[in-house]
């Protein structure tokens, strides 16, 4: 063997080498850009799936406000209107004619059990059917029962009836007061169906 066909042999190993080592090295190089692909694919599809739940969560909640917000809004809106109609019936039961107004109210007194005291009315019901009232609810008892009192009451109407330590309130307001509770899902209902 001659010097030139070691030197062309080993020239031609080295030459084999190199390719190898090239091509692995293409090899791991292509490994390495795939497996960094496949990651940040995999980063990129778990970044829009938090993104993705994160804004289904955002509209879940929201939409949860939204509702919580029509719900207060229609209780508001419901409680106005219940206030307005009792507000309403206070209004009506203020201006009814004074013969009816007289009626209802020596009514109310005569139904109180053991009827007797001094009813204390609002000025302006003082002054315009006190005695009348008075001398009404004792024709109607049949006896002397009843006295208009020099004090009123700061009401829109109705009366307080006192017999000594008693004291039974049947002015307007804590009428329809004591009735709102009772009432106001029937007025609900009412207004809103």
């Amino acid at each position: 063997m001659s010097i030139e066909n070691i030197t062309s042999n080993i020239l031609a190993d080295a030459k084999n080498a190199a390719d190898v080592s090239l091509a692995n090295a293409e090899k791991t190089m292509q490994d390495i850009i795939n497996n960094a692909k496949n990651e940040a694919e995999a980063i990129k599809k778990a970044a829009a799936e938090k993104a993705e739940k994160e804004a289904e969560s955002l509209k879940s909640r929201k939409e949860s406000a939204a509702e919580l917000q029509k719900r207060k809004m229609m209780l508001s809106a419901k409680q106005d209107a219940i206030k307005k109609s009792f507000n309403a019936a206070l209004e009506k039961l203020r201006n009814m004619p004074e013969d009816e107004y007289m009626n209802l109210l020596a009514n109310e007194i005569v139904r109180i059990p053991n009827c007797a005291g001094t009813i204390v009315l609002n000025q302006r019901d003082k002054n315009n059917i006190g005695e009348k009232l008075v001398k009404a609810v004792n024709e109607r008892l049949k006896a002397e029962k009843i006295a208009l009192s020099n004090n009123t009451i700061e009401s829109s109407g109705g009366f307080v009836l006192k017999n000594g330590a008693i004291e039974i309130n049947s002015t307007f307001e804590t009428i329809l007061d004591s009735m709102k509770d009772e009432l106001t899902n029937e007025v609900a209902n009412a207004l809103f169906e």
